[in-house]
């Protein structure tokens, strides 16, 4: 997530690195929001400081004075209510523009990294690294058609279970699908990592952790009722394990390994 202060102070410079990306990012509208917050922030700040100076005169009034309903002390109190109901407003209009502006920020991407190469494709991206050679033959069957063949899956009953496009394996599909999970888990672990079986619903808190939300909200499934969506990818449970959390850099690193369902549109 973009600083507030730096959108705020050098709008021009977040619209230039964003832009690196390949498309206009117009950040003018977040700028504004930044603006009136920080606006807001200085209302409340003055009379929050103006509030105690009276809370002191009126402390003072008292206790010098015997007569506690005095028309100078009366002032004196009516005047503090204004500034609590005043901070108390302003309160309100900054809960509301925080929420705006962090929906607004949070839809933006992070900088690209100043070691990657700019283009507006991928024709521009640098191979770092190539291993093993492709095979070529005539006649090479798809993955689906070597499936079919090899009755590793059935997808026209699948149909009736959900929609078009998914699919059950069977048999040895699924065996395979499986002894591919446990591989993958069993060396992880075998180097280290510790192996978590997280959750499958996370909430709305666990998906912004990660950036997931709100830029990938069409594309995730909400069970409104809750505030719960289906985990897009175990790395979303996974960083929510330590989320607002600040972690010793003696524990460091940490490493986890985990398998979950991942559900997207």
């Amino acid at each position: 997530m973009l600083d507030q202060r730096l959108i705020r102070e050098n709008p021009t410079s977040v619209e230039e690195n964003l832009s690196l990306r390949g498309k206009t990012f117009k950040i003018s509208p977040i700028h504004k929001l930044t603006l009136e917050k920080k606006e807001i922030d200085t209302e409340i700040s003055n009379l929050q400081s103006e509030s105690k100076k009276l809370s002191k005169l009126i402390g003072q009034e008292i206790s010098k004075s015997q007569n506690n309903n005095s028309q100078e002390l009366n002032e004196l109190k009516d005047k503090g209510n204004y500034y609590r109901t005043k901070i108390s407003e302003f309160e309100e209009r900054k809960r509301i523009l925080d929420k705006k502006l962090n929906h607004e920020i949070l839809s933006l991407p992070n900088f690209p990294s100043k070691d990657a190469p700019i283009g507006k494709d991928e024709s521009k991206n640098v191979q770092i690294k190539t291993w093993g050679d492709p095979l070529k033959k005539e006649n090479l069957k798809s993955h689906w058609e070597i499936g079919e063949r090899l009755n590793l899956f059935e997808s026209i009953k699948s149909t009736k279970i959900s929609k078009s496009r998914f699919i059950t394996l069977i048999g040895n599909g699924a065996r395979l699908e499986r002894a591919l999970i446990n591989f993958m888990l069993e060396t992880h672990i075998e180097n280290g990592y510790l192996e978590l079986m997280p959750p499958a619903l996370v909430s709305s808190e666990s998906l912004q952790g990660s950036g997931q939300l709100p830029k990938f909200s069409n594309e995730s499934f909400n069970c409104s009722n809750d505030d719960l969506w289906l985990s897009p990818t175990a790395e979303v449970p996974l960083t929510a394990f330590h989320r607002n959390e600040i972690i010793d850099s003696k524990k460091l690193p940490i490493k986890y390994v985990a398998y979950s369902p991942c559900f997207r549109r």
